[in-house]
């Protein structure tokens, strides 16, 4: 598998930063396993949300082209959420055009999939954290460091997805 151009930078900074320091290199990868495989889930899935959203046809209808159009095409899923998919008539079933939305479509789904991964990730960062005794300039230090490398992960993950598996075959 050909890495794409446009992961290679963020492969580059994260390789560079993991192992900036060798003896904090091997305890680093083991401190961003769940945060980092977390936010590469959000990323890609965030990648796969914007596919669907402005490349479906070209793009994830290419990949897999069995999938059910009502559910994960945003131009036609979004009616799901209404009585005979005419938002006049209202919501098709209490909750499906709020607590439930997730249910209706795979645009929806798939936010609702991340933004819960992007809580998982603070929450569970912020935990591993809280008890490490360090001054307050060395707290700020390692939440820049933090920030960058998991920036750069859930980058890898959008770019694997949105750059990578759903790029748009060229039009002919």
């Amino acid at each position: 598998m050909k890495t794409s151009t446009a992961i290679k930078p963020f492969l580059l900074v994260l390789i560079l930063i993991l192992t900036y320091n060798n003896s904090i290199s091997q305890k680093a990868w083991k401190k961003y396993l769940i945060s980092g495989s977390s936010v590469f889930a959000s990323g890609f899935i965030d990648g796969t949300i914007e596919a669907i959203t402005y490349h479906y046809e070209t793009g994830f209808k290419t990949k897999f082209p069995k999938v059910n159009d009502q559910f994960w095409n945003p131009a036609i899923s979004w009616k799901n959420k209404y009585k005979d998919g005419d938002p006049n008539l209202g919501p098709k079933f209490t909750g499906s055009t709020t607590l439930l939305v997730a249910t209706t479509d795979a645009y929806h789904l798939l936010r609702t999939t991340k933004r819960t991964l992007d809580g998982f990730t603070l929450v569970h960062y912020i935990n591993e954290n809280r008890c490490v005794k360090m001054s307050k300039k060395k707290r700020f230090v390692n939440t820049l460091k933090d920030f960058a490398i998991l920036t750069a992960i859930r980058s890898v993950g959008f770019h694997l997805s949105y750059s990578y598996i759903f790029k748009p075959e060229p039009v002919r």
